[in-house]
């Protein structure tokens, strides 16, 4: 081992090369984040990618994704759309799209829920059309394309329509699930429960994969060990380490998401102040709001 790589040893091979970059490119590189293997990110893709080769049947399987906002959901579900692309090579007479992802409209509305899909799948469609039509249209290209797993993230907008409403739209899920022989993966927060337990068909058919949330202990010190081996920083920081462990969840209140963003923006600080190592002074001086004080946080004038 030379000298340059034992210094840094704390840092993975690409962290380590991202270490002569500007400072500019380095906070840039700090900020855009990577995709972390987490154990429940892994065994949630193993599951989804079973979907894709799940025969033909009559109820065909489907997953509700529930977690707090930021808690990773909509990460594992880009992940998976990013490992199974449309395939447009030229060799093939048709497309294949085998994963197609929406959010949910902002209300249960059928035409707009048709019309996600349809600009999801880059098709012309007339607009005013009704839904009905949206609807067959959107079977159509389903095999057409071959699409095997439709994504709707955002799913607990569902209930913000009337009761009506929402029976509409859940019924619908089941009739494009049922006659397109897909598999349906919703995501959203808790209220996600609470829209899909008011059927008894819908519960059944949609198995729960719950997000967890992170406290201080072994599996949130790998996850610590982890970040800071991909975060170019010139100095070990221990992230993992109990004391810093402790301020690091305080901070973030156990939000996945909320983790990765405090200790970006504490790397971004020591990469500025020269300093080139997160600790837990410079952590508790970091302008960052809590999760729990965001809501009703006001500047001072």
């Amino acid at each position: 081992m030379n000298d340059a790589v034992a210094q840094y040893e704390h840092l993975n091979a690409k962290a380590q090369e991202q270490l002569a970059l500007p400072d500019a490119d380095r906070i840039r590189a700090i900020r855009a984040g990577m995709w972390l293997p987490l154990d429940h990110a892994k065994s949630t893709l193993t599951k989804l990618e079973e979907l894709l080769t799940y025969p033909e049947v009559t109820r065909m399987p489907s997953y509700l994704l529930v977690g707090p906002s930021y808690s990773g959901k909509t990460s594992i579900l880009e992940r998976f759309m990013e490992l199974h692309p449309p395939d447009i090579s030229p060799e093939r007479e048709a497309t294949l799209c085998p994963v197609v992802m929406i959010d949910a409209p902002p209300k249960p509305d059928l035409s707009d829920f048709y019309s996600r899909i349809l600009d999801a799948l880059m098709a012309p469609y007339k607009p005013t059309a009704p839904p009905h039509a949206k609807y067959s249209q959107v079977k159509l290209l389903f095999r057409e394309l071959s699409v095997r797993v439709l994504i709707v993230d955002e799913i607990h907008h569902l209930i913000a329509g009337s009761l009506n409403r929402q029976r509409e739209f859940r019924n619908a899920l089941k009739s494009l699930s049922n006659e397109a022989k897909i598999s349906i993966v919703a995501s959203g927060i808790e209220e996600a429960y609470n829209a899909f337990n008011a059927d008894a068909q819908m519960s059944s058919r949609f198995m729960p994969v719950e997000m967890p949330r992170w406290s201080p202990g072994p599996d949130m010190g790998r996850l610590l060990m982890t970040l800071e081996r991909r975060t170019p920083l010139r100095r070990a920081s221990s992230l993992h380490q109990p004391k810093l462990m402790l301020a690091i969840h305080a901070r973030s209140e156990s939000m996945l998401g909320d983790i990765f963003d405090l200790v970006k923006e504490a790397a971004v600080d020591a990469v500025r102040s020269g300093d080139e190592q997160i600790t837990e002074k410079r952590l508790s001086k970091l302008d960052w709001v809590p999760p729990s004080k965001r809501k009703m946080y006001r500047r001072p004038l």
